[in-house]
């Protein structure tokens, strides 16, 4: 004969009545939740933590479901609904909690398990897959990785997953993949910088924040680039490399690829000289040499950095004619510590560094990319 509860009782009484039905004397804390609210049918789900007399520590867990019907006349127990699954050896528990995280996860990716569900079928290809896999011509392999590498989406696997897998791989595999990764990774950050470029978009924030994510565009003459950018009282540098040979310090001054001639030509008499907007720039740096060296005690103490003959480097405009172009050298030619670029000369050291990048991979090297390239692939 079913139970029967006082219509009066709440479902929280109810869940109440359950843990007195429970016959065990050994009961710790149970835990409970409604799987279904109403109206009139209810459902509830109860996990009874089973304490160890012996140890008073948890020797096991087991779950129960009551179903019950509401009236107007009284509460009402369904014998025939309730279920109980222990989770001890068989640990029928596991065995559930298991499978419902592989089945859900297939129909419900956002709460995903550890397991998956497949078929029969499905498993023996796997797993004839995994004993062939050894004996599968290189080439093939890739072919295969390639169909691998495809079905990733970026929010399923994360760093820390691709390391477990590469752990066991062999030294050369992982370089070759390094540097193939990095290859495609720097090939289409050069687009976008590039089509940045050619946009010539005026504002400077947005060519200091995509090269200071890529600081590799700089070249290889760089090792490292320096969080910092305060490093006076009044003044913010746009980036400060250190460079790869000597380890000096180096300002990088950022402004914009405006398509302005960097230099203005005097008729009378047949020269040229520098524009507002270049000479403005220059005059800004020059300060900024000055400022560090002045602080250069400081500096050497609070960031163990020596800005000893620290030199600039100011990124601006385009290349222009032959005669604009002659002009910078000329200009670069007679300034000290300081060198002027175009943004049209940073995109070819960019397109340098990729050179090498696809030297490493082919095995031959380009000597027309390794002309300016002392070292090894920057950052």
């Amino acid at each position: 004969m079913a139970d029967i509860y006082p219509p009066e009782l709440s479902p929280e009484d109810i869940k109440l009545k359950i843990r007195q039905t429970f016959r065990n004397p050994n009961i710790g804390k149970t835990h409970r939740v409604t799987l279904k609210d109403g109206p009139q049918a209810y459902r509830i789900a109860t996990i009874f933590e089973i304490v160890d007399p012996a140890t008073g520590g948890l020797h096991h867990l087991s779950l129960q479901f009551d179903s019950f019907n509401k009236t107007k006349k009284a509460w009402k127990l369904k014998p025939d609904r309730k279920v109980r699954i222990e989770g001890k050896d068989p640990n029928e528990i596991k065995i559930l909690s298991d499978f419902l995280n592989a089945v859900l996860s297939e129909h419900y990716p956002e709460s995903a398990g550890d397991y998956r569900v497949v078929t029969e079928n499905q498993y023996n290809i796997i797993k004839n897959f995994s004993e062939i896999l050894p004996n599968v011509p290189g080439k093939k392999k890739i072919e295969l990785a390639k169909l691998l590498f495809q079905s990733f989406e970026c929010g399923d696997i994360d760093a820390h997953d691709f390391l477990e897998a590469f752990k066991n791989t062999t030294p050369d595999a992982v370089k070759n993949i390094s540097v193939a990764a990095r290859f495609v990774q720097y090939k289409a950050e050069f687009i976008k910088f590039h089509h940045l470029v050619e946009s010539a978009d005026p504002s400077e924030s947005k060519y200091q924040n995509h090269l200071q994510k890529n600081p590799w565009i700089f070249g290889s003459e760089y090792s490292e680039l320096l969080d910092r950018r305060t490093w006076t009282r009044d003044d913010n540098l746009d980036f400060m490399l250190r460079r790869t040979v000597d380890g000096y310090l180096e300002i990088i001054e950022i402004k914009t690829p405006a398509v302005i001639p960097l230099f203005n030509y005097d008729k009378n008499h047949d020269s040229y000289y520098l524009s507002s907007q270049l000479s403005k720039v220059i005059g800004q740096v020059f300060r900024y040499i000055d400022e560090v060296e002045r602080n250069r005690d400081s500096i050497i103490v609070k960031d163990r950095l020596d800005p000893l003959k620290i030199r600039a480097r100011i990124i601006i405009g385009k290349d222009g004619n032959k005669e604009q172009q002659a002009a910078l050298r000329t200009l670069n030619s007679h300034l000290h510590r300081v060198e002027v670029l175009t943004f049209d000369q940073l995109i070819r050291v960019a397109q340098r560094t990729l050179e090498i990048f696809e030297s490493q991979i082919s095995g031959h090297v380009n000597e027309k990319a390794m002309d300016r390239c002392d070292d090894d692939i920057p950052f």
